[in-house]
């Protein structure tokens, strides 16, 4: 994620898909139990089109390992819906780094440009959240991302972290000029996790071609009745700059009110029928640990 200044990021080849057997492990937050969803088989080779690569990731096995890290190390939200990371412990713990690291790269192995979009839109996403618990942990202890430079700006998003179908990508490439051009939704936002204490949560599951689209509606509501997502003041609602930052995928001014209304609790609904405004923003970089 980055507030301004958006930096921008076919061909089919023979890959080798990897899928690795993990033991299941504890803890985690409310909305998923982090249970893998099915097994696949062992590796699957794909040529040319991609046909079986594609059934394969549609099985969601392939997030399996992700699956379990972030069931192990999310935890249950607190008093004020926030999850946290275990970043010191996953650190601490030699295989499950090894892991996530064997996860990013058999998603570097598919060539998303076979998938459907219920596919490519967990695929895209869980690939983010990875790759940034992977950038922290290169840099850990942090207090917040944005002390991970790109040369002189702050956070990693400039810099050339993944490779996707051979080419280096960075983590903005994947946020905004994938997810957010090729499959526009407000709902992107509430998928991608920046480790941020002022960003949605990171749930303690994978999303799955299964489970992204109620899931994301459940991370929404959850995200705008926490006081990280709404406010409510006794001048109006003070917002997330993240609705503020990226106010055209939220439907611009007039998208707003009724995104937060759809999913709004009693008081928030309450107070946007009797009429609050937006009167502020505000957003906490710290580390979501």
């Amino acid at each position: 994620m980055k507030i301004k200044n958006l930096m921008t990021a076919k061909i089919a080849t023979p890959v080798i898909v990897g899928v690795f057997a993990i033991s299941s492990v504890a803890c985690g937050q409310s909305y998923g139990s982090g249970a893998a969803e099915s097994a696949v088989p062992t590796a699957t080779t794909s040529y040319g089109s991609g046909t079986t690569q594609v059934a394969q990731v549609a099985q969601a096995g392939i997030h399996t390992a992700w699956n379990d890290i972030l069931g192990a190390y999310v935890s249950a939200p607190d008093s004020v819906g926030l999850t946290h990371f275990n970043y010191s412990g996953l650190k601490g713990n030699a295989a499950d780094s090894a892991k996530l690291e064997a996860y990013i790269r058999s998603l570097e192995a598919i060539n998303p440009d076979t998938l459907s979009e219920d596919e490519a839109v967990p695929y895209y996403s869980n690939l983010y959240n990875a790759v940034t618990i992977k950038v922290i942990l290169e840099n850990y202890p942090v207090k917040s991302i944005r002390d991970i430079k790109s040369g002189f700006v702050p956070g990693p998003w400039g810099r050339k972290l993944v490779t996707i179908n051979g080419k280096p990508t960075t983590l903005n490439n994947i946020e905004h000029d994938i997810l957010r051009k090729q499959f526009p939704s407000p709902y992107v936002h509430y998928m991608v996790n920046c480790a941020s204490v002022g960003c949605p949560n990171l749930p303690n599951f994978a999303w799955t071609p299964s489970n992204y689209k109620a899931k994301r509606e459940e991370a929404a509501a959850a995200y705008i009745n926490s006081p990280r997502g709404v406010q409510i003041t006794s001048k109006g609602l003070k917002i997330s700059s993240i609705f503020k930052w990226f106010s055209k995928d939220f439907g611009g001014k007039s998208g707003l009110l009724p995104h937060l209304r759809k999913h709004a609790g009693p008081e928030l609904a309450q107070a946007i029928d009797n009429g609050a405004r937006v009167v502020g923003d505000s957003y906490d970089w710290d580390l979501n640990e």
